[in-house]
């Protein structure tokens, strides 16, 4: 018999302490909204980039929580401030980050485009300079020689003609055997 009383003593006292909820009043030095998305957008970028490559900003001694507040001209208190202000209101929070969602999937997007470009600029570089080398060969398939030679050369004696004279008179020969 108790128990329901004690029940219904902890159920009201839950009741009263939940109407009394505080919540913060409008700072004087609200961000905008619009400010704010593009500063949590920005934030969630930065942590992305510690987790990928912290040792390079270690290295270079960036601080991205200071570059946030330097540009958006803000400080860490106005922000908390407006932070707190806008947490309050659920419904307006959640569409908020509705939004910066949107954002980063939007730079995904171009990330990603830029990447394929990227590619496609590469492959068709790939593609060109094989074409080059295709074209660079004589009809054995080999590369073609940029030294031109006289055939009056080859047909010297061997201790008169020097090595590479005598390379292309053995690739010559080596020709002339695989065709016959």
């Amino acid at each position: 018999m108790k128990a329901p009383y004690f029940l219904a003593i902890i159920v009201a006292l839950l009741f009263w302490q939940c109407s009394d909820i505080q919540y913060p009043e409008k700072p004087d030095n609200l961000i905008a909204k619009e400010v704010m998305i593009e500063i949590f957008t920005d934030a969630y970028l930065s942590t992305a980039s510690k987790s990928y490559n912290r040792a390079t900003l270690q290295r270079a001694e960036v601080d991205l929580g200071n570059y946030i507040y330097k540009k958006y001209q803000i400080d860490s208190l106005q922000f908390e401030h407006s932070n707190a202000y806008y947490t309050a209101k659920i419904d307006e929070y959640r569409d908020m980050f509705k939004i910066v969602k949107q954002n980063l999937d939007n730079r995904l997007i171009v990330v990603d485009s830029l990447i394929e470009v990227d590619k496609a600029n590469q492959k068709r570089r790939r593609d060109s300079l094989r074409e080059v080398a295709i074209r660079v060969r004589d009809s054995l398939g080999l590369p073609k020689d940029s030294i031109n030679f006289d055939l009056d050369l080859i047909n010297t004696p061997d201790h008169q003609q020097d090595t590479v004279v005598k390379g292309k008179r053995r690739l010559l020969d080596a020709s002339n055997l695989s065709s016959n």
